[in-house]
């Protein structure tokens, strides 16, 4: 009886223990179905080189403040681009999203680890994640072998750059130093002439060297007066071309009247009068020893400076009335002008020649083609690239390798869809060409046809164009189902503004785990355009997205 009554007890026990079990087990995958931190990637196998997606969500209250990782690699993984994280309010709570593009170069089977999100503070983990990354086979048959190329230069190679920026500067001081060079050389070489611009500069400047010289106060009135009178008499001769350094005062003031009723000079009779006195009392001086008083010597000293500015009003600068000795110091001023101008503006621009010429050649050299000679034929001959875009991957053959870019997608798509655009655009040739992925789940309910009117309506828009004309052929291949779209619409130009007609070439492909399409706009009628595009469309192939994957 005591031992039945023990085992009771005893199984009891064992009962209670295990509902206790099962209650902390039910407690604990309630808590964790609350997680506030979940993760995902958009692929677990990727080519060397290829890009996938990992993006985590963080469920918080309003308000909270949440920390995501900031780091340049993640594991063995090196981060290419991090999202702006995105923020959906629901009532009180909030759903923060964040996207990080890794890569990795090396092939082998890696794990991305657990990262650490902070929500106020409190640390919540991430989920670890398997990635394979797959070598890239190539098919020598299919793919031709090539030597190894060296750096091409592009049209905005830093690089080289600098130096190009360097040559222009040196141009320019080059052009500056000749100028001051020349200028130097000049004032060296100058004649007495040619010291001054205009005969009152001479003049003005003499006398007051004269004054200078302080030979009043020094008591050799004699020399002043000679000096004075030397300045004004060869200002004259300069002026008005008669002999007045050799003639007597009388004659000077004779040949005078006789120049200026000549050549209908409007020179006032006091002006020479004035002159007239300065000689005389000068004539005084030297020869009969007059002494003049202090105030009559400054009274001389500016009717002589009163005199010159007359005369040269009365005979404008560059008239008929100049004289020849006038007018061949003016010919030989504008002359060293001009050299002073002319010879800096010609070694700058030999120089900028010179620079312009190396940067030709070196860019002819890496194979830069100049857009203003850049025509479909061109692009057509040159040895094209071929690579793999988006995901599900498509793989095609272009003259130029499709950059990325950036499509506005509303918080709802993102969620949604991952879409990836890639292109390029020529639009001196009138060449465009564009690979879009998205990674979705579809049906075979969808309609092929609808789809493509979607898609070429998105381009009208897109191009602002009209009067599109369409055809369209479903078929498969490589198992996935597919549509082409052929037409032509009229598009604007947007360097010219002109109305173009262009012909399109549209392929959508639909899978189960995503959409790939692959557009090809070219000018109607261009026989170049119209290879390039049937070559583009001729190397395509398809990357069939797995379930796993």
């Amino acid at each position: 009886m005591t031992a039945t009554l023990k085992n009771y007890w005893l199984t009891l026990k064992h009962d209670n223990m295990n509902k206790l079990v099962v209650a902390l087990f039910l407690s604990l995958c309630t808590l964790a179905g609350f997680a506030q931190v979940t993760s995902a990637v958009d692929s677990t196998q990727i080519k060397i080189g290829s890009a996938f997606n990992l993006t985590i969500k963080a469920t918080a209250n309003e308000g909270s403040k949440v920390v995501f990782p900031n780091q340049q690699n993640i594991g063995p993984f090196e981060v290419l681009e991090q999202s702006k994280t995105d923020t959906i309010l629901d009532g009180k709570r909030m759903e923060l999203i964040k996207k990080y593009t890794l890569t990795q170069f090396d092939s082998g089977a890696y794990v991305v680890p657990r990262l650490s999100v902070y929500i106020d503070g409190k640390n919540h983990q991430t989920n670890l994640f398997n990635i394979k990354v797959n070598n890239v086979t190539v098919d020598t048959l299919k793919q031709p072998m090539h030597d190894i190329k060296a750096q091409i230069g592009s049209e905005t190679d830093t690089d080289k750059l600098w130096k190009y920026l360097f040559g222009i500067l040196f141009s320019i001081i080059a052009g500056v130093v000749a100028y001051f060079i020349v200028k130097r050389i000049q004032n060296k070489n100058l004649t007495e002439e040619d010291l001054y611009k205009t005969p009152l500069e001479k003049v003005t400047k003499k006398l007051q060297l004269l004054d200078s010289k302080r030979l009043v106060l020094n008591g050799d009135v004699k020399s002043y007066y000679s000096e004075m009178t030397d300045v004004i008499r060869d200002y004259i001769e300069e002026v008005f071309e008669i002999p007045a350094k050799e003639s007597t005062t009388s004659e000077v003031i004779q040949m005078l009247f006789q120049t200026i009723k000549t050549k209908k000079i409007q020179l006032s009779k006091e002006s020479i009068n004035d002159l007239k006195r300065v000689l005389q009392t000068a004539d005084l001086v030297k020869f009969a020893k007059s002494e003049p008083m202090m105030n009559e010597i400054e009274q001389d000293r500016r009717a002589s400076e009163v005199i010159s500015v007359s005369i040269d009003k009365a005979i404008p600068r560059f008239s008929e009335e100049q004289s020849e000795r006038v007018k061949l110091r003016e010919r030989r001023f504008k002359k060293r002008q001009q050299m002073r101008l002319w010879i800096p503006i010609g070694v700058t621009t030999l120089l900028l020649f010179v620079t312009s010429i190396v940067y030709i050649v070196q860019a002819v050299r890496s194979g830069v083609e100049w857009s203003i000679f850049a025509s479909n034929k061109s692009l057509y001959e040159r040895e094209w690239v071929t690579s793999d875009y988006g995901f599900p991957a498509v793989i095609l053959s272009t003259p130029e390798a499709l950059t990325r870019v950036q499509m506005p997608q509303s918080d709802k798509e993102k969620q949604q869809s991952q879409t990836s655009v890639f292109a390029y655009s020529n639009l001196k040739t009138q060449l465009i060409i564009a690979i879009g992925t998205t990674v979705t789940q579809t049906n075979d309910s969808i309609s092929l046809d609808q789809m493509l009117k979607y898609k070429l309506d998105l381009t009208a828009k897109q191009y602002g164009a009209k009067d599109v004309t369409y055809n369209a052929e479903e078929f498969t291949q490589d198992g996935v189902r597919g549509i082409r779209g052929t037409g032509t619409l009229v598009a604007q130009n947007f360097i010219s503004g002109e109305a173009i007609k262009m012909q399109y070439d549209m392929y959508v492909f639909v899978q189960q785990n995503g959409i790939q399409e692959v557009s090809v706009l070219f000018k109607e009628g261009d026989e170049y355009g119209a290879k390039i595009d049937q070559r583009i469309i001729e190397s395509i192939q398809l990357n069939v997205a797995n379930t796993n994957e």
